[in-house]
């Protein structure tokens, strides 16, 4: 028996389809943007987890987000 995906499921695949060379990196990415918006004190669901990924798959995104944190940090210890 085919199991047919929900319209839901397929416009996430398919719209996540080609943004990484693999599921592994695709993963990972989610998992370091989702751990960026933890300790920010941002609620994380995975539809903008997903909707923020599509937006901005980069790995620069994630570099640029790691440096205004860093920068937030800095400004905190010097005050």
């Amino acid at each position: 028996m085919k199991e047919y995906l929900t319209s839901r499921d397929q416009i996430t695949n398919q719209s996540l389809r080609g943004l990484f060379k693999s599921n592994f990196e695709l993963a990972n990415h989610s998992i370091r943007l989702a751990r960026f918006y933890i300790k920010s004190g941002h609620e994380v669901t995975m539809k903008k987890l997903l909707s923020e990924i599509k937006r901005n798959p980069s790995e620069q995104y994630l570099k640029d987000l790691q440096k205004m944190e860093d920068e937030d940090d800095t400004d905190v210890e010097n005050s």
